[in-house]
């Protein structure tokens, strides 16, 4: 019995991979050879370039990263009509080195909270006190290109959205954590998110840079009542039927964890989050879109579940011996889902810019690594939630959220 159901999980897994692959570089493909859909239709105007755009930056504690947030921000074409920086209690130069930049140009300003009130509600305030229709969302650790707001404002505009995803990439650095996960953001991270863009089933928007209509914010505000506010946003708007897309051409480029205690606590907090969104979202499955029921949520559960399950089943298999379902034994079913992990990942750097090749020891080393942290992590992330249900505070998350990364 454990034995099938191993094999099973298997297969759920392998067509999922599968199925991104091909989704991936269709979308890909389509966006190399076809006409950009990010562009608007011929005679269409092109009213995002007077779009009111306010952008939000929620920070704490980010004074070695704001200042070049800031400065690209400022540098945005078309310029946003304003850039509200909420200050969440930091206790280093954070406000002051804010001030000072937005001083320059007058188009922003600081809101400083005077205790640390967690992220949702840095945003949450920040999206009260705008003014625009459009609202961006950008984490005081990410750089934007200058094309990127008129790139996503155009998407928003062709294609009648309510939130769009930026191209999120992992910032140059050094160490091999840094460079690892350089690798998963393009080959594995953003190029899901595409193939997901590909049947209008974007299931996590990035916390790092997005663009919202205001009003949507408004209606379904962020939430501190999982760790993961950008997941727990996106389903909300996806289980209402919101038109959430990615645009492509809107590059934000963003600091990852520099070690490996920073990377695990980063992706701790990640399936932390994403476990409760699959408790809360489950609850509301019946209130759902058939889309949300049919491909969102599944493809989220998924997701989350991936590197545990995946290694679960397999251990099974070696300890069972397989061969039930499949005309496989343990080593064929190994054989497999390693050939599908690289697949993937090869898919996914091909189909990114040629700035993303990595170096040979890098791509046999992602993936595995990737897969381990992601295991351990959720192990962690497990305990995490058993301590939050025996101190009666399932869903609480506060500042210490922003330590642990996008």
């Amino acid at each position: 019995m454990i034995a099938r159901a191993a094999e099973l999980t298997l297969v759920l897994l392998w067509v999922r991979m599968v199925l991104t692959c091909m989704l991936g570089a269709w979308a890909c493909r389509r966006r190399r050879t076809g006409p950009p859909r990010d562009a608007p239709d011929p005679g269409e105007p092109a009213s995002f370039a007077t779009a009111r755009v306010s952008i939000v930056v929620p920070a704490f504690d980010e004074a070695q990263a704001i200042e070049a947030t800031l400065r690209a921000l400022q540098g945005l074409v078309p310029a946003p009509l304003e850039i509200i920086v909420v200050d969440d209690g930091s206790g280093d130069a954070t406000c002051a080195i804010a001030q000072r930049c937005l001083d320059c140009d007058g188009q922003g300003r600081v809101i400083r909270l005077a205790a640390n009130a967690g992220k949702a509600a840095a945003l949450r305030i920040g999206i009260a006190a705008a003014r625009g229709d459009f609202v961006l969302t950008v984490d005081a650790d990410t750089c934007l290109a200058p094309d990127s707001l008129a790139a996503a404002l155009a998407t928003l505009q062709h294609r009648h959205a309510d939130a769009v995803a930026f191209c999120l990439e992992a910032a140059p650095a050094n160490g091999m954590p840094a460079k690892l996960q350089r690798q998963e953001y393009a080959a594995s991270l953003d190029f899901e998110r595409a193939a997901q863009d590909a049947v209008a089933a974007i299931s996590v928007l990035p916390g790092a840079a997005c663009l919202f209509r205001r009003e949507v914010l408004l209606r379904h505000p962020f939430s501190a009542r999982t760790r993961t506010e950008d997941a727990d946003l996106t389903l909300t708007l996806a289980r209402h039927g919101a038109c959430i897309v990615r645009a492509p051409e809107a590059v934000a480029r963003t600091l990852v964890p520099a070690s490996w205690s920073g990377l695990v606590a980063q992706r701790t907090r990640w399936i932390t989050g994403h476990v409760q969104c699959c408790a809360r979202q489950a609850a509301r499955l019946p209130q759902a879109t058939w889309r949300f029921r049919l491909l969102v949520f599944p493809n989220f559960v998924l997701s989350t579940f991936l590197a545990p399950a995946g290694a679960l089943s397999l251990l099974a298999l070696w300890a069972g011996g397989g061969g039930r379902l499949l005309p496989l034994d343990a080593w064929g079913a190994t054989a497999v889902s390693t050939l599908l992990v690289y697949l993937q990942r090869g898919v996914g750097l091909r189909c990114a810019p040629r700035r993303f090749r990595p170096l040979v020891r890098h791509f046999v080393l992602e993936p595995a690594v990737s897969g381990l942290v992601g295991t351990v992590c959720f192990a962690c992330a497990v305990r995490d939630l058993l301590l939050d249900a025996l101190r009666g505070s399932l869903g609480r998350a506060r500042g210490t959220a922003w330590r642990a990364g996008k």
